[in-house]
């Protein structure tokens, strides 16, 4: 009879340890159900605040960036009304073209020339025709 004693008592425990366990479970299921949703519901509020702020960050880089492009478009057009502007009016030549020009009348020019006569002949020739192409250039 103690034996039987012992098993039960044994059975009686097996019992009330699964029933205490099952409580347990069930009370963890409610406590999770009850906290469950208000942590997520955070979670998901500070998941869209960390995106609003990368969005809006974001938002910012590309104004700044518009800004920055619009300025450059802006000194680009500048620029391209410029050089309308000094190709359509006739003014001076640029300055290393006239350096050019100038080198070429000292070498050539019939009026500097200290030389023999076929030599100086040749020379106004050559300064003749090419100070007709210099013109031509000069004036556009």
């Amino acid at each position: 009879m103690v034996e039987v004693l012992g098993i039960l008592l044994a059975l009686l425990i097996l019992v009330l340890g699964i029933v205490l366990w099952r409580l347990l479970h069930w009370l963890a299921r409610g406590v999770a159900l009850l906290l469950g949703p208000r942590r997520a519901e955070r979670r998901l509020h500070a998941m869209r605040g960390v995106r609003l702020r990368a969005s809006r960050a974001q938002n910012h880089h590309q104004a700044a960036r518009i800004t920055a492009l619009a300025a450059e478009l802006e000194r680009t057009r500048r620029a391209l009304l410029l050089a309308e502007a000094a190709r359509a009016r006739s003014g001076p030549p640029e300055d290393r073209f006239r350096r050019a020009k100038q080198a070429f009348a000292v070498h050539f020019h019939p009026d500097r020339l200290r030389c023999a006569e076929p030599e100086r002949s040749i020379r106004i020739g050559i300064f003749s025709q090419f100070w007709q192409v210099l013109r031509r250039i000069e004036r556009g």
